[in-house]
């Protein structure tokens, strides 16, 4: 059985897994841990909550990576290979069972609780056929009733399935969870594989697969540096709305996207909807994992021209040029891991004798930390994926991370400064000539000012997408419209026409980016101008010329991952059967309406989607952090106002404690201002990482 503290690593771990971005980044997050338990002691009370907001940040930070693909790519035999658990998770998942597996990697887990299995609850699973379901609102919405009930038969089927296997206990199952301390391979294949279909229900593997909703499995792991969770997803074109909902909001909250290819099949029609599908993340999140490359009679030539073919079809689809492509084999990563090249098949290590000898006498050969080649270590490209992940990972999740906190530690540890060394009359504000009526009029103007612009930008912003999004479908509806009149002018069949729904999605999401980048850069506009403003007002309460140090507003992030452009549309629903209720009618106008009656009411869904659950709620969001922002400052300026003989002045300076120990506290608070000041980023240059590694 596996606990988190008994975790066996990767053979040869330290040979081929050292990730040293992640390194640094660890050093660094321990040193602002080290720096935020000593502002917990030195800053003032006013300060203390967001100090202590801050350490809960830094105890829970974690990089998140989703592996999604193809059925059979290989992306659960991957999951196994990079975590060092050769066989631990079963790849033999039928994907209509399937469910979310998360392997965290050194992460806060629950009290004594090694593997946890959560259930689907009454409302989701009752959701899968009733017509309160996605299912029920796309059929009422297309007029495919009889389409949509045939995948509740299908649903259905599988509900009495997991009805009569679980028998009484299914009701008691509903909504809840399973929680062991240690697990294995037999224990996680009950619950996340598909069962055995005997007639008695009482098979084994996959008891409470039909149920299960996620499965979290925890290890205590020393080859990741810094703490990690690693998903194993059916995909988002998972069969079940409701599982492709779980899916997708995990992917909206995922910082790294792994897409699993096959090598004889890579970057597919379905590859590339998928590819598609997950630019509504940013595409640096995205690497591609060419896997089963064991399979390929001669790999060495095969992985060039695989790799010519994926960024010549790149390039044609429109999509970014520079995305990482590593090509590698996860059955040889696992067999790498236990030494057992012999559970590997006759063609499996003929090929790897290939590419090992190709690579030899060609002198591609890559070198590792430990200054082993890759001809002997890196036939798998485990490590490889490792290293762009680690790469990445420094750059675009663990530094922007640090540099957030530091800059609010910074923050805080000038503000208590500021009025600690005011508490023992080391800073000149009795010469101030604003007063506290002064004072409130100034911050007055900053706060209107604040609103206004904000209130602004919210509203441009939902009349920017209006906008952009109309753009949008009005170019796929008229060429739609185009494509469906030529077919009728010719007498074509139109049981196979469907529109290119894939290249709306890329618009679409083109467009929200597009948003999503003007609307953040205008935030950080205004929240700049705002602390330049604060900053200013520090000077004048202060009687300074300038500021005594920079105000740092808070750090925003973009909007979150549109999973609602992801989400089967009534569209796609549609794709197949449009052409057959297409074919019972005979005049052109006819055919023509009905799809343009489709898409328009696709377009108000989509519209009213972005503009409530996105916009809307990413403008409440950031509203909360620059209130919370504001008033921190104007209380620190409220009490540098204050006469010397105000009671609440005494009090304060109370607070502080005696002369002698507020004096200890702006050396300690400075000494703290020097340690922040030395947390850098170090090199995280990660142009190299569109070049293929192979």
């Amino acid at each position: 059985m596996v606990t988190p503290a008994t975790v066996q690593s990767h053979r040869r771990a330290l040979d081929k897994f050292e990730l040293t971005k992640s390194k640094d980044a660890k050093r660094a997050i321990e040193q602002l841990v080290r720096v935020s338990d000593k502002m917990e002691k030195m800053v003032v009370p006013g300060a203390l909550d967001r100090t202590l907001e801050i350490q809960k940040r830094l105890s829970k930070f974690e990089t998140r990576i989703s592996l999604v693909g193809q059925v059979k790519a290989g992306k659960t035999a991957l999951a196994n290979a990079m975590i060092g658990q050769p066989g631990l998770l079963p790849s033999d998942v039928n994907p209509w069972t399937s469910v979310i597996t998360s392997l965290h990697m050194n992460t806060a887990q629950p009290a004594g609780k090694s593997a946890v299995f959560q259930f689907f609850d009454k409302e989701e699973w009752s959701e899968m056929t009733t017509m309160g379901g996605r299912l029920g609102e796309l059929a009422a919405r297309t007029n495919f009733e009889d389409e949509a009930e045939e995948m509740r038969d299908q649903v259905r089927e599988l509900q009495g399935r997991a009805k009569q296997r679980l028998g009484v206990n299914f009701k008691l199952l509903l909504g809840n969870t399973h929680s062991f301390g240690e697990f294995d391979h037999g224990l996680v294949k009950r619950y996340v594989c598909l069962g055995d279909d005997d007639e008695t229900g009482n098979g084994s593997n996959g008891r409470f697969a039909d149920l299960t909703k996620s499965a979290d499995l925890y290890f205590d792991n020393p080859q990741f540096p810094l703490p990690v969770v690693i998903r194993d997803t059916p995909g988002v074109n998972d069969p079940f709305l409701v599982r492709e909902a779980v899916t997708l909001n995990n992917l909206a909250e995922t910082d790294i996207c792994v897409i699993c290819l096959s090598a004889h099949q890579a970057l597919s029609t379905v590859d590339i909807g998928l590819i598609n599908i997950i630019m509504g993340l940013q595409h640096e999140q995205i690497i591609l994992f060419v896997n089963r490359i064991d399979e390929l009679e001669d790999p060495h030539r095969q992985i060039n021209e695989i790799d010519s073919y994926i960024r010549r079809t790149l390039k044609t689809q429109k999509l970014p040029q520079d995305i990482p492509i590593v090509f590698g084999s996860a059955k040889w990563g696992q067999a790498d891991i236990s030494g057992d090249y012999d559970a590997l098949s006759e063609q499996s290590r003929a090929a790897y004798q290939s590419l090992k000898d190709s690579r030899a006498s060609s002198g591609n050969v890559t070198r590792l930390p430990n200054g082993k080649s890759a001809v002997e270590s890196d036939l798998s490209g485990i490590s490889q994926l490792m290293k762009v992940i680690d790469a990445k990972s420094a750059h675009d999740v663990s530094w922007p991370f640090i540099e957030k906190l530091r800059d609010e530690c910074l923050d805080l540890v000038n503000q208590s400064t500021l009025l600690l060394r005011d508490a023992v009359g080391s800073q000149n504000t009795a010469g101030a000539t604003m007063s506290a009526s002064d004072l409130s009029a100034r911050i007055a103007q900053i706060i209107s000012k604040l609103n206004d612009d904000y209130d602004a930008l919210t509203k441009s912003s939902l009349k920017m997408t209006t906008y952009a999004m109309s753009d949008v479908y009005r170019s796929f509806i008229l060429n739609g419209k185009r494509d469906l009149e030529k077919l009728v002018d010719k007498g074509e069949g139109l049981k196979q026409w469907s529109p290119e729904t894939e290249t709306l999605r890329r618009d679409l999401i083109s467009a929200y980016n597009n948003f999503s980048n003007k609307c953040t850069a205008q935030l950080r506009e205004i929240m700049q101008e705002t602390a330049d403003s604060i900053a200013g007002l520090y000077a004048d309460v202060l009687g300074t010329e300038s500021g005594l140090f920079p105000v740092v507003g808070p750090t925003f992030s973009r909007p979150k991952t549109p999973v609602f452009l992801m989400k089967t549309m009534t569209i796609d629903l549609s794709t197949g059967w449009l052409g057959r209720m297409f074919s019972k009618q005979r005049k052109k106008a006819t055919y023509v309406a009905n799809f343009e009656k489709l898409a328009t009411e696709e377009m108000a869904a989509t519209i009213h989607d972005l503009q409530q659950d996105y916009i809307q709620e990413f403008a409440t969001q950031t509203r909360v952090q620059l209130q919370g922002f504001m008033d921190e400052h104007i209380k620190t300026l409220r009490n540098l106002v204050l006469p010397a003989d105000a009671p609440e002045v005494a009090q304060m300076r109370q607070s502080f404690g005696l002369e002698r120990e507020v004096t200890q506290r702006i050396a300690a608070l400075d000494e703290i201002r020097d340690a922040l000041h030395h947390v850098t980023r170090h090199d995280c240059d990660i142009s190299h990482l569109s070049v293929t590694a192979i």
